[in-house]
């Protein structure tokens, strides 16, 4: 058990090709620098980390919604690292979905593998899973349409009426 979660021998395990990339651009690193022990040794821990979830292994921890991330909050983390005596370099980020009908099983989808440095995995995995920074999951369950696939548009305010021929328009801070 990890903070209170269980190991999940029981999961049907699912590697996305967006990851089998990000597990792809570490081995390319590796092979271009094949004097780079680190480049080595991270892809090694990866791949090592990445077989221990599909036995079950829970993670590091649960991720909690954080307002200046996407919300993550039905997701867990694991951290792996080239140094076991620094702090890790990257994260694993995967959740596991529920089955949608009685008899099958629980599916663990891995999400994202990339860098720990400035939430860059965080927002990788928010991006693929189509989740905005700042917005709940419950919020977003609300919305009437997918809110991270509408293209970005500032909201106006103008202070004149449109009548008067004036444009004025100005963006809402």
């Amino acid at each position: 058990m990890a903070n209170g979660y269980p190991r999940r021998p029981d999961i049907d395990f699912e590697i996305p090709k967006a990851v089998h990339e990000d597990l792809v651009t570490l081995a390319e690193r590796a092979r271009r620098n094949p004097e780079d022990v680190q480049a080595r040794n991270l892809l090694q821990v990866a791949s090592n980390a990445l077989v221990a979830l599909k036995k079950g292994h829970p993670g590091t921890h649960a991720l909690e919604y954080m307002p200046s991330y996407p919300d993550l909050s039905d997701c867990r983390t694991m951290y792996v690292g080239a140094d076991p005596n620094r702090k890790p370099s990257h994260r694993i980020v995967f959740r596991d979905v529920p089955p949608e009908a009685p008899g099958q099983r629980t599916r663990r989808e891995v999400v994202a593998l990339g860098e720990r440095d400035r939430g860059r995995a965080y927002h990788v995995a928010g991006q693929r899973l189509g989740r905005p920074t700042g917005v709940r999951l419950a919020d977003l369950a609300a919305a009437p349409e997918p809110i991270a696939e509408r293209p970005f548009s500032p909201t106006y305010s103008s202070r004149l009426p449109e009548a008067s021929g004036h444009d004025d328009r100005q963006p809402v801070d």
